[in-house]
């Protein structure tokens, strides 16, 4: 005998079981169906990646002959470079004067003519890369270079410990998160006192702005000066300095201006193609 009102009870539970079951096989239809198109995306996902790196791998492999058409020879860009060297004589043979190891770390440091340079005038110098070429070239030459990412070696290295953390011409390859990261990771492996260096392309140039910087595919955008800037400050770097370098000759040269009205014309299209910003690591006591 059952007891008043089981079966409605009973016919109530089973109306909602069949619901819940009904339910369950929608969700497994929308599940599979979901997971249908995970795997399509993934698959496209995988195509793209595969195509990326394919065509990231090929340019590698030529990357060092790239560098040596576009990027000038190594001779050329040594002669660049000696303009750095009065601010690595005060930075080494200021407050960090007596210490041993590694004064000067490169990011990026490619064929390592920063490198060989440094040597040359007894400065002691480490440079980081992640193309293996270059990196073998390097220590080949008796040069210390590591195959790594800058970052990491940048915040593997102990604290307050270097003179200078130079990269030429690599900003523009970051975006700007990275960008961020790696002054970052500069200031803290620089002592007090210590400076952070960084060159590229300068925009201003409309030449470069327009075509040259393109040259590169692997460059993102041109970074103002002013942006780089704002961002070594922001990151807690004091006395930072934009300084405009490279003029190109220009084919306009001797002609009367007056005349032709051509100054601006040589200065957007034949003025810096280049750009340093150099920010210095200050103790909070020094800024009061």
């Amino acid at each position: 005998m059952s007891l008043p009102g089981a079966d409605g009870r009973d016919a109530g539970a089973r109306q909602r079981i069949q619901v819940l079951e009904t339910r369950v096989q929608e969700l497994v239809r929308e599940l599979a169906a979901a997971g249908q198109r995970t795997s399509g995306l993934e698959r496209q996902l995988s195509k793209l990646r595969e195509k990326v790196d394919g065509s990231g791998a090929r340019f590698a492999a030529m990357y060092a002959d790239f560098t040596d058409r576009f990027r000038g020879s190594a001779e050329q860009i040594t002669a660049k470079l000696r303009g750095y060297l009065p601010d690595v004589r005060e930075l080494v043979g200021d407050a960090g004067a007596g210490r041993d190891g590694t004064r000067v770390l490169d990011i990026g440091c490619g064929r390592g003519e920063w490198l060989t340079l440094l040597k040359s005038v007894g400065v002691s110098a480490a440079g980081v890369d992640s193309h293996p070429a270059f990196v073998e070239a390097g220590r080949s030459r008796g040069l210390d270079m590591v195959l790594g990412d800058g970052i990491e070696h940048l915040a593997a290295r102990p604290a307050n410990s270097l003179d200078i953390v130079t990269a030429f011409h690599v900003i523009e390859h970051l975006d700007v998160e990275t960008l961020l990261a790696l002054i970052e990771a500069a200031r803290d492996a620089l002592r007090i006192g210590g400076c952070l260096l960084l060159e590229a392309p300068n925009p201003h140039n409309l030449q470069m702005a327009a075509c040259d910087f393109y040259n590169d595919p692997t460059h993102r955008r041109p970074l103002p000066p002013a942006l780089v800037e704002f961002l070594v400050s922001a990151s807690g770097f004091q006395r930072v300095e934009i300084r405009p370098l490279h003029p190109a000759s220009s084919p306009l040269d001797g002609l009367n201006d007056d005349e032709l009205g051509i100054e601006l014309v040589e200065r957007a299209l034949y003025g810096p193609q280049d750009y340093a910003v150099l920010g210095y690591k200050i103790d909070s006591m020094d800024q009061a």
